[in-house]
């Protein structure tokens, strides 16, 4: 059962509609998230920025420690303090718990002073120095004020370290430790992001979890990382997708609805205008498959307000046009064939009074020699058979022109070859270098005139290619598959690839003034109607040859 045209309409319009909404619709998608990233590398390096500057203030801290002056007084008075006034003075000197884990001092003998953790008071009793934090070396013999740092011994921390050092003399008078919880310090950095759907999680080495949730945020959020060199941790930065993709989805959805209603309504008009027009275009069908079927003379009839009448009338106009055609080729047919069997005749009656003016024209230098006598003598013998064919070929035009061919049958190309060149090339030899390679025999499964014919036409060709003497090369063999093959090479002018290409083998297409143009497109019929192939290698200025591949005989039949 056929699906209903509007149906059908429908599909074909929807698909690329939808396609386009669609293709829409993920861009949208891929804008948002682009975006998203965007944001989110923003966030990070928000972040990351504001823990630099939190950590210089922490630095800062320590290195205002050292250099107060409650802390030297002191650390010189050592032996003298009273532990409830040097509380009550250190307390003056600032309160590191929103940061410190721990604060401690010590001596410039090496050993602890003192000893704040946390928020909570100073302890100047009881300080155990093997489970404190010990300064850095390189502290007690910096002379300035300045810090170094280290990661802690437990995740999460950093120990800063500072010399205490005399403002006045420049001695040291001992060193300040503190060990800075990175929590509260991320923590004071990410309240500095301006969304709230932004999550941030650090990481160490091992991939444990520092600050923020215990796992990463899922496929649901955009995700921005990038490691902390400093601190040797990992810090990612998340914002969440569904604040930003929500508009996306919500047009895409809308442009996919879109396109269905666009769909529906272009697929009702088609719908319309299909069916107004189906009548006529039916009649048109109906009509035209007569035509096609040979009816000629039917004329497709139609009313003037019918949407088909234009393609009738074209119809008609082409048919008529095809019938004057038809007509006028069944006249112009009988007068192309009768010219070209003319021509044909007259390329063969050419090459053979070629042959006769060759010998005739050698006559007088070469009469006395009965060799020459001899040749001459098989030589016209040969042109009058040939002449007595063309005769023959006259009194039935009809299989002549056909290009009928004999039965094949097992032929010695050699000497047939050896004809040609003795009747051809041999009166030339003065003029021409002639180079053969022929073997003891090759045979071949094919016509013996015709293709002898071919032989001639190649021989004439080359030897007219080289109108201020060369060197005339003949060759014949087997392939490599065993097929009979023969060439013929000229050391001419060559040809170019665009006139091998587009006229070497066309009827009437010659470069010769005095030429037909019929001997390289006969050669070429004759040799594929033989079964076998003829190619050409020509080089400009250098020369061309000719190569026949023929049908082979089996080697039984061979020997």
């Amino acid at each position: 059962m056929r699906p209903k045209p509007f149906l059908t309409y429908f599909i074909l319009c929807a698909i690329p509609l939808l396609f386009f909404a669609g293709l829409n619709y993920w861009n949208g998608i891929r804008t948002v998230d682009s975006t998203l990233s965007t944001i989110a590398q923003d966030d990070l390096n928000s972040f990351t920025a504001a823990v630099d500057e939190v950590l210089k203030e922490r630095e800062q801290d320590i290195l205002g420690f050292a250099i107060k002056g409650v802390v030297q007084d002191l650390l010189l008075k050592k032996t003298e303090i009273d532990p409830m006034d040097a509380r009550m003075r250190l307390k003056t000197a600032g309160d590191f718990g929103g940061y410190f884990q721990s604060l401690t001092v010590f001596t410039n003998d090496r050993k602890p002073f003192c000893f704040q953790k946390g928020p909570g008071e100073w302890t100047f009793i009881n300080l155990d120095s093997a489970n404190l934090p010990q300064p850095d070396q390189q502290v007690w013999a910096s002379p300035g004020n300045t810090s170094s740092e280290r990661p802690g011994s437990t995740p999460g921390t950093l120990i800063y370290s500072a010399p205490i050092n005399d403002g006045k003399t420049g001695t040291n008078l001992g060193a300040v430790v503190g060990v800075l919880d990175l929590q509260r310090v991320f923590a004071t950095a990410a309240r500095g992001l301006k969304s709230r759907s932004s999550k941030v999680v650090v990481t160490d080495s091992t991939g444990k979890t520092i600050y923020g949730s215990d796992t990463l945020p899922d496929s649901t959020y955009q995700t921005a990382s990038a490691p902390i060199p400093r601190l040797g941790v990992t810090a990612a930065v998340a914002r969440q997708r569904s604040d930003f993709t929500s508009t996306a989805h919500r047009w895409g959805i809308a442009g996919l609805v879109i396109a269905l209603l666009a769909a529906a309504a272009a697929a009702s008009l088609l719908d319309r205008h299909v069916n107004k027009r189906s009548r006529g275009m039916a009649r048109v069908s109906e009509d035209l498959s007569a035509i096609a079927k040979g009816e000629l003379d039917r004329r497709i009839i139609l009313q003037s307000s019918d949407d088909a009448r234009v393609i009738a009338d074209n119809i008609n106009v082409v048919t008529e046009q095809l019938r004057e055609k038809i007509a006028r080729e069944q006249e112009s047919r009988q007068l192309e064939s009768f010219v070209r069997f003319s021509a044909m005749l007259t390329h063969d009656l050419k090459n053979a009074i070629e042959g006769l003016s060759l010998t005739v024209a050698n006559m007088e230098h070469h009469f006395d020699n009965p060799q020459f006598r001899a040749d001459a003598m098989k030589g016209l013998t040969s042109a009058t058979d040939k002449l007595k064919a063309l005769v023959a070929r006259l009194a039935r035009p009809v299989t002549s022109l056909s290009g009928e061919h004999k039965r094949p049958a097992k032929v010695d190309l050699v000497p047939m070859l050896q004809r040609v060149i003795a009747m051809n090339a041999e009166p030339l030899r003065s003029k021409h270098k002639i180079v053969t390679r022929l073997p003891q025999s090759v045979y071949a499964l094919v016509d013996a005139a015709r293709i002898e014919e071919v032989m001639e036409n190649l021989v004439i060709n080359a030897l007219e290619a080289m109108n201020k003497g060369g060197t005339l090369t003949i060759e014949a063999g087997y392939t490599p598959d065993g097929a009979p093959t023969f060439s013929v090479g000229d050391t001419g002018n060559g040809m170019s690839r665009t006139f091998i290409e587009t006229r070497l083998y066309r009827p009437f297409s010659t470069t010769k003034k005095t030429g037909i143009g019929l001997g390289l497109y006969t050669c070429r019929e004759v040799i594929q109607a033989s079964a076998g192939t003829i190619d050409v290698e020509s080089v400009e200025g250098a020369g061309t040859t000719f190569r026949v591949v023929l049908p082979s005989i089996p080697h039984d039949r061979r020997n």
